[in-house]
């Protein structure tokens, strides 16, 4: 669980969840409705980040983290699933239950 309190934005961190999700510069600068230059100012460390933006980032974190817990944890899901799942039945075994 993210600490609103612990956490710092900095020109890496910024940097590090932009990477993460796979974005530019210019599409995390359309998602925090601002310019990519203000993105650009962020990394290079030349302006720190607003606290409206950094509530905004906070947000893209979380769901960066529940997308990766969705990842790590779906496969053993699916095999709970398939663990718990019927096996096939032949159709003569029903067709003997039923005469």
């Amino acid at each position: 669980m993210i600490d609103k309190h612990e956490l710092e934005w900095t020109k890496e961190s910024l940097r590090t969840l932009r990477l993460r999700m796979g974005w530019s510069k210019s599409e995390l600068a359309r998602r925090l409705h601002c310019s990519s230059e203000d993105v650009d100012s962020w990394e290079d460390g030349v302006r720190l980040i607003e606290t409206p933006i950094k509530s905004e980032l906070e947000i893209l974190l979380r769901q960066a983290e529940e997308a990766c817990d969705e990842v790590k944890y779906a496969p053993f899901a699916e095999n709970e699933c398939d663990k718990k799942a019927l096996e096939q039945i032949h159709f003569s075994r029903v067709k003997l239950d039923l005469e």
